[in-house]
């Protein structure tokens, strides 16, 4: 298994920033989810760059997102042959 990036709803919400999306090199890893008012990663997408977590917690000093064992996200989904389906 592998780390990827997880990000808390609730401080994110709080913040809205949206740095990290416009900071991650990978193309719609972190999108921005209107309804929840905050970020969100795509576990199929994320390379464990840990460049979000440094610019959340270095730069924009929230301390949103942090890198979790894969099998450790809060977010339930199922990996499938064809791709990630969110329960």
């Amino acid at each position: 298994m592998y780390y990827v990036a997880d990000v808390n709803k609730d401080i994110c919400a709080e913040t809205n920033c949206h740095l990290c999306t416009t900071y991650c090199p990978e193309a719609n890893c972190i999108n921005y989810s209107e309804e929840d008012k905050s970020a969100y990663v795509s576990v199929d997408r994320c390379k464990s760059c840990e460049i979000c977590v440094y610019i959340c917690r270095d730069v924009a000093k929230h301390d949103a997102i942090q890198m979790k064992w894969i099998d450790n996200l809060e977010d339930r989904f199922v990996i499938k042959r064809v791709g990630v389906v969110q329960r």
